[in-house]
């Protein structure tokens, strides 16, 4: 980890880049942070937020300061102002993952020691369908745990909340993310109980993703 040049964690769908090593994450939440180092060295981290139509109040958490930076690619009719954070327009194509590659690919020499890649909406506990708290967060996990670089050394950080199956659109979900107060959950990548810290397999013919008609077309 030490040796690692660049980390990148994606928010919602996430991708973790070190020299020689390119893997996928999911990320979201809060807490508090401190001025990191490796080997000596302070750290840089850079928040890469996709953002359409949400609140970006909360950001302001996370502007000013020296070891953070903040860029909001936008896809809204107008693109919002946000005090201390760079916000950059992107045309409406693609989800979240298209904004995130948009970003490597434009910034490929020039990542962040340890880069996070979210949606904008506040970061939060829980997924519920339909509902307004859906900060996508494990229970006992925060956004801080995503923002602090090279936890106890590794060089990724990833909590899997969600499994989809496509073209059939049947989904299954993390206990920590719809129960909170579980004993077992935590900020570990899979459930400690493995299987049976999962939901059944569900699907919805109403999702909200399915309105287009396929789930695959959707992302």
């Amino acid at each position: 980890p030490a040796q690692a040049d660049k980390a990148i964690i994606l928010a919602s769908a996430a991708m973790n880049v070190s020299r020689g090593m390119s893997r996928l994450a999911l990320a979201l939440s809060l807490g508090s942070f401190c001025t990191w180092a490796v080997d000596g060295k302070a750290l840089k981290t850079e928040l890469v937020l996709a953002h359409y139509t949400e609140d970006l109040r909360w950001v302001s958490r996370y502007t000013g300061k020296e070891n953070i930076d903040v860029t909001v690619y936008s896809k809204a009719d107008d693109i919002p102002e946000v005090a201390g954070a760079l916000v950059l327009p992107l045309a409406i194509f693609g989800r979240e993952s298209h904004t995130y590659l948009h970003h490597i690919v434009h910034n490929y020499d020039n990542l962040a020691d340890w880069s996070v890649f979210s949606q904008a909406t506040t970061p939060g506990w829980g997924y519920l369908i339909g509902g307004s708290n859906n900060g996508h967060l494990n229970d006992k996990v925060s956004f801080d745990d995503y923002v602090r670089p090279f936890p106890e050394g590794r060089d990724s950080f990833f909590v899997i909340n969600s499994a989809s199956q496509f073209p059939r659109a049947a989904q299954l979900n993390r206990h920590g993310i719809i129960v909170q107060g579980l004993p077992e959950e935590g900020p570990e990548m899979c459930p400690k109980q493995g299987a049976d810290g999962w939901t059944d397999w569900w699907f919805l013919p109403d999702h909200p993703h399915l309105n287009g008609g396929d789930m695959l077309e959707f992302y």
